[in-house]
């Protein structure tokens, strides 16, 4: 457990101050438009002080989301594993008639040596002499 917090990264100090800034920004936007009595005049203000610091917030806490989706991510990926390999063996049995129907029709295909006419381009016997289509000479 100790060598895992020695691991642990620590966040620079930008995602830090983005945070206290998103927070400071917020509550300006609060206390100027409260102060003001949501004053209309000053509603750029307070909209932008508090859109900046939401901003700010978002950014600023980055890191710690991308953090939670990889655990959510794994958390899925362990919870369903026994799922996962079910499916991908159903999967297996049902493609390995295809798989084999393939293979066969692939070796057939090696095995059998097949010849065209030099000059009609249409299949023959292998020790044909003549082309049984166009009767020309191999």
């Amino acid at each position: 457990m100790e060598e895992k917090k020695k691991n642990k990264s620590k966040l620079p100090i930008f995602y830090h101050v983005l945070k206290a800034l998103g927070v400071i920004l917020i509550i300006v936007g609060i206390v100027v438009g409260a102060v003001s009595g949501w004053n209309f005049d000053l509603i750029i203000v307070y909209m932008l002080c508090f859109f900046f610091g939401m901003v700010c917030l978002i950014i600023g806490f980055t890191p710690e989301m991308s953090k939670m989706a990889i655990k959510t991510q794994r958390h899925i990926l362990e919870e369903t594993k026994e799922d996962l390999k079910d499916i991908a063996d159903t999967q297996a049995d049902v493609s390995k008639g295809a798989v084999k129907t393939v293979a066969g029709a692939v070796k057939d295909g090696l095995e059998e040596e097949k010849m065209f006419c030099k000059h009609c381009g249409k299949e023959i016997d292998k020790d044909s002499k003549f082309c049984q289509y166009c009767g020309k000479e191999q």
